[in-house]
């Protein structure tokens, strides 16, 4: 998918930028004029890509491209007068934020789109395998701490209160950190 909400000033622009993004096989979901506009329908299931044609309604756009990298993983890219480049690029590009230079060249306007969006494809995996990560540790954490409880509570070693939760998953055929929750209910509950 290569879905784009379009931040910009409602004018012949918009068609213009619609035409370039549908002949690099980009949809715009959304148009929006404003900064509060797009950050209250920003979605980054729904979109892809963020373009700010700068400057919108309410800003040169820099604070709404920063807002979004940093709340989202939405990949963004900036439209800005030539002359502001480099000033819109120094306070932006830190925060992964792509600056193509007005009047819009097809060919670096392409390699732009292009850029961001692998990058926001490599981030939205990496957001993902962070938050698998971040469960798994959380699980094995309950794990330990049901462990624990088997240990105080029926005097067993850690490898039989270990073998325990396993025993426990298969005879009941669930997953042990459902067995290491129940545990805990058991053992925290009783001692409430």
């Amino acid at each position: 998918m290569n879905n784009v909400l379009l931040v910009s000033k409602l004018n012949s622009s918009v068609n213009v930028l619609k035409t370039l993004l549908e002949e690099n096989s980009y949809t715009i979901k959304s148009v929006v004029g404003d900064s509060k506009s797009a950050l209250s329908i920003i979605d980054d299931r729904l979109h892809d890509i963020v373009l700010i044609n700068s400057p919108i309604d309410d800003s040169d756009g820099t604070d709404l491209a920063i807002k979004i990298c940093r709340e989202t993983v939405c990949g963004v890219m900036m439209l800005v007068q030539s002359e502001l480049t480099s000033e819109i690029g120094s306070k932006v590009t830190d925060y992964g934020v792509v600056v193509v230079p007005k009047p819009v060249n097809k060919m670096l306007f392409r390699q732009s789109l292009g850029v961001v969006r692998a990058a926001q494809k490599r981030y939205a995996g990496l957001t993902i395998e962070n938050e698998r990560l971040r469960s798994t540790i959380e699980e094995s954490k309950t794990i330990s701490r049901a462990k624990l409880l088997l240990m105080q509570n029926l005097s067993l070693s850690e490898e039989r209160a270990h073998k325990y939760i396993e025993k426990q998953a298969m005879d009941m055929r669930i997953s042990k950190i459902e067995v290491a929750r129940r545990i805990l209910r058991t053992y925290i509950t009783h001692k409430l």
